[in-house]
């Protein structure tokens, strides 16, 4: 059964765009990261990647549309990593522990333009792209949402659901920006197992 159109992926998303653009994406990122959106400037982002404003300014007319395009590549980006680390042959809960390590490793690859991603997610102005980012997040909470169904059917999990466990879970990651310090000494996916671990065994004794 068709499921509408197929989502672009992060590398024909990337097939269109120049070297030069791709590398400006990528310094504006760390830029918008290190200083928040309202305090970085495009001038920032030249002086970053050693281009002059003007040619900035030629290949995105506004900041809000280079943020905007930086959060879009985040989106693309963790789908198609997330996705590809989760064997199909592998119990529910290896899928799942799988599906929350691959996004912990991401954060903490692409930390910057996760950071991006996530406090413009609302405010793009461009309803395509927003159209596009609400497609990919849909698409990736569903993905991890039929994880959970198919162990709770197989007998794996107890009879929770779905859609409020990959809540759980979900929030508990997509919050760690905001609190996590790379200099600790626990990594993020280090951080999720242990998530993992909480959740599968629970809290109390039996």
């Amino acid at each position: 059964m068709s499921t509408g159109p197929k989502a672009t992926s992060s590398a024909e998303a990337d097939s269109v765009l120049s070297p030069r653009v791709l590398e400006l994406l990528e310094t504006g990122a760390r830029v918008f990261a290190e200083k928040g959106y309202d305090a970085a400037t495009m001038r920032d982002v030249s002086e970053a990647s050693g281009v002059s404003k003007a040619l900035l300014y030629h290949h995105f007319t506004s900041k809000e549309k280079f943020y905007s395009q930086i959060a879009m590549r985040s989106a693309l980006r963790l789908n198609d990593y997330v996705f590809g680390q989760i064997p199909e042959d592998a119990s529910a809960a290896e899928q799942v522990r799988a599906f929350m390590i691959a996004t912990a490793e991401f954060f903490e690859e692409y930390r910057w333009a996760w950071i991006a991603a996530s406090s413009s997610f609302w405010n793009d102005p461009d309803r395509h792209r927003q159209a596009e980012r609400l497609k990919r997040r849909t698409e990736f909470e569903l993905k991890l949402r039929t994880l959970i169904s198919q162990g709770v059917e197989s007998g794996e999990f107890n009879k929770v659901d779905p859609a409020m466990t990959g809540r759980l879970i979900l929030s508990a990651i997509n919050w760690m920006h905001r609190w996590y310090v790379p200099s600790k000494e626990l990594r993020p996916p280090e951080i999720v197992d242990q998530y993992f671990g909480i959740l599968l065994g629970g809290l109390s004794k039996r």
